[in-house]
């Protein structure tokens, strides 16, 4: 059986050799050398990188690195050198001086800090004068504090934020720095930041004891924005230590005078009581899927056949050869919508009869993708679908056009009839920007990857930036645009003339936060209010090739292993546990204490697909479950195909999985497969699963299948459909 905790997947080596290939060919020849001389240089590569004290060191500034945020300039970097050479001479004036001779507008630059993690100049500056001796502190005051003062006067109006936002970013230090934080901590709570309005006061007990704020009113207002963000265990740690301390001082709190030990109490039972609210509203609450028995599809829609029908054997042939036949489209459910992005032709297809309301082209279209050859097409899991009350989000591009690397553009549609709304192409926003990753719809905003081509890079260097954008949903306005990375691999690989398949960045929404994997070796912490970039946590990943290579393949040589989906990060109590989809570690981050809470190796191949209180639920060559006290693997299940790609239903009571044999129906405790149900998807490929109130749907490569979710009673009502709907077309 496969061990999932291994780096290394054995499965995938030294198949070469067992290839038929055909006799004579000089191309072979030639293709074998140049394998072995890559070979020979990868080998000591690796040696020379073994042998480098920091190789291991995930450094921003690394030339290996994949991804790289976006960087302070050197004169900032000795700058920090500096200060600590002058520091440790005791010459403060000249050590306080290296630090604000910085310009500003490197403030949110990115230097390497401490466990991994890359932080904005500006939170650096903070650290290091916050580590100063009492001597160091002293000459600090007496240099800064009369500037620092002059800016709290100025604190007023329209530029009240960004003036406190200053003063707490560079001169928290001084006598008025702790009154910055905490009118500004007021003012990020009153806008619904809890996270950051948590960190202003935190920062004011654990780094300005001689604050002369009440330090029962900074607990108490503390652990509030601590509970309004979930930071559950650190508001457990502030009521164990400031909390008993100040536990009978008085403090009035919005209105109500009482007790600190009575505010926090209070406090927690009400976090405890949203946490439960949330728990009962879950989606794996109701019955699991029965498919013990016999059950017929309700109904299909068959969109496959509809692609096919009419193409002459020379025009099948080549269809099958492409990517394309193999694509499952991606798929999300809206009330008793299914919208779908088949190869970016969008359809909706009711749930309760399963007929096709609209669709924006005709599947008929896709036939002229055979005429480009097997290997000039789009990445088919770029296809992207999102949906809320009233409109439809898509991520797609013509894959009929010339250029097998267009862009791909984000477009608004109207749920019940498929109607533009608007389009990323007719906007000047987003020019030049390739959007990539499933876009996240979170308290009224639409957030988005992009990434910008060579040409529209904005710096000198050309290389292509990573960006995080924000979308008022309804009409497509940029909120803000922030740049998280620069690529230092601007050339693609190709095989078999076809380019790799791009690595697509995960978003997730946690507390007025947006998290951000971008696969490429950072996770990034952003505030969703305003885009600007907390962090980011470097973690082991394939480095860099120096320039793109283009390597030729004939019939009979060993085709390409499978490609494992991108993981999206999971919360996992207070921590995000992230799996980088070229990363050997899977990784829990605790974000607001900014350290790594634990890790572990694993295999390249692994992706995470879901998580309950105990366990970690892993996916790839085979499916496993990671004790998540030990960090121990439990069990693994091989299935058919594996478990690369593809939505699973991940449940406490089981994990079903759409393979082309069938859905598998496997035990969360042992890995014992429960059941087997062939269903009416044969000769798919498998695909994604979802489930509803009603139906489970097996999405695959052919067909949309809607199968009773609990088959007799009260679902009987599913079969009268059939006979109406059963095998719908999509003409």
């Amino acid at each position: 059986m496969y061990d999932l905790s291994t780096a290394r997947d054995d499965r995938w080596e030294g198949t070469a050799g067992n290839q038929d290939r055909p006799n004579g060919s000089a191309g072979h020849s030639l293709v074998m050398r140049l394998s072995i001389a890559f070979a020979i240089l990868a080998t000591f590569w690796g040696a020379a990188l073994a042998d480098d004290p920091e190789a291991d060191k995930l450094s921003n500034d690394r030339p290996d690195r994949p991804l790289q945020m976006p960087p302070a300039s050197s004169e900032t970097k000795e700058a920090f050198d500096d200060f600590e050479r002058f520091a440790r001479r005791g010459a403060w004036e000249r050590a306080t001086k290296a630090l604000y001779g910085v310009p500003e507008a490197q403030a949110a630059r990115f230097v390497d800090g401490q466990n991994g993690f890359i932080v904005p100049v500006a939170h650096k500056r903070r650290a290091v004068l916050s580590a100063l001796s009492p001597a160091g502190q002293a000459a600090y005051r007496l240099f800064y504090d009369a500037d620092a003062k002059k800016l709290l006067d100025q604190a007023e109006g329209a530029a009240e934020q960004a003036t406190l936002e200053r003063l707490y970013s560079s001169y928290f230090l001084t006598s008025v720095g702790d009154n910055a934080a905490d009118r500004l901590g007021d003012l990020y709570f009153e806008q619904g930041q809890f996270d950051r309005a948590g960190d202003c006061w935190l920062a004011i007990l654990r780094e300005r004891p001689d604050s002369e704020l009440s330090p029962a009113l900074t607990t108490v207002k503390a652990a509030l924005a601590l509970a309004r963000a979930g930071r559950r265990s650190e508001l457990e740690a502030l009521r164990a230590g400031s909390g008993d301390r100040y536990a009978d001082e008085l403090v009035t709190l919005g209105g109500r005078k009482a007790k600190a030990a009575e505010h926090l109490r209070r406090i927690v039972s009400g976090l405890a009581a949203g946490r439960e609210r949330n728990q009962s509203s879950s989606g794996s609450d109701g019955s699991a899927p029965d498919l013990a028995g016999t059950v017929p599809a309700a109904w299909q829609v068959r969109f496959g056949a509809s692609v096919t029908a009419g193409m002459t054997p020379l025009e099948l042939s080549q269809w099958e050869k492409t990517s394309y036949s193999g694509a499952v489209p991606a798929v999300t459910v809206e009330g008793q919508l299914l919208f779908a992005n088949y190869l970016g032709h969008l359809f909706a297809v009711d749930l309760v009869s399963g007929k096709m309301l609209w669709r924006s082209a005709s599947f008929h279209n896709l036939e002229k993708a055979t005429m480009q050859g097997q290997f000039q097409v789009a990445d088919t899991k770029r296809f992207a679908i999102l949906a809320a009350p009233g409109r439809v989000w898509a991520l797609g591009r013509d894959v009929n056009g010339p250029n097998f690397r267009a862009e791909f553009g984000l477009v608004c549609r109207r749920a019940e009839n498929g109607d533009v709304i608007w389009q990323s192409s007719d906007l000047p926003d987003y020019a030049g920007m390739d959007f990539v990753g499933l876009p996240m719809l979170a308290h009224g905003t639409l957030y988005v990857a992009g990434k910008s081509s060579s040409s529209t890079g904005p710096g000198q260097d050309g290389q292509p930036r990573q960006y995080v954008l924000a979308i008022r949903p309804h009409d497509g306005k940029l909120l803000w645009k922030t740049e998280v990375g620069i690529f230092r691999e601007s050339n693609p690989y190709y095989y078999y003339y076809a380019p790799q398949a791009s690595v697509q960045p995960r978003l997730v929404y946690r507390a007025g936060s947006i998290y951000v994997d971008t696969h490429n070796g950072i996770l990034v912490r952003l505030d969703a209010e305003s885009g600007t970039v907390d962090w980011g946590y470097g973690y082991p990943t394939d480095p860099v090739q120096s320039s793109g290579r283009f390597m030729i393949f004939f019939d009979g040589m060993p085709q390409q292993a499978p490609s494992t989906a991108e993981s999206t990060p999971l919360q996992v109590g207070d921590t995000i546990l992230i799996k980088g989809v070229k990363s050997d570690r899977i990784c829990a981050i605790d974000p607001d204490r900014m350290k790594v809470a634990w890790d572990r190796p694993i295999a390249k191949s692994t992706r995470v697909i879901g998580v309950d209180d105990a366990t970690v639920y892993l996916a790839g060559p085979e499916l496993g479950a990671l004790d998540l006290r030990t960090r121990s693997l439990r069990w693994t299940a091989p299935l058919p195909g594996g478990s690369h790609d593809g939505r699973l239903l991940v449940r406490h009571d089981g994990l079903w999985q759409f393979t082309p044999r069938g859905i598998f129906e496997i035990d969360p405790q042992t890995g014992r497969i429960r059941r087997i149900f062939r269903g009416q998807d044969t000769g798919s490929e498998g695909g994604d699963l979802i489930l509803t109130d009603r139906w489970l749907l097996a999405i695959s490569n052919q067909t949309i299948s809607a199968y009773p979710r609990k088959p007799g009673g009260a679902d009987g009502m599913a079969r009268t459909a059939t006979s109406a709907s059963k095998n719908r077309g999509s003409e």
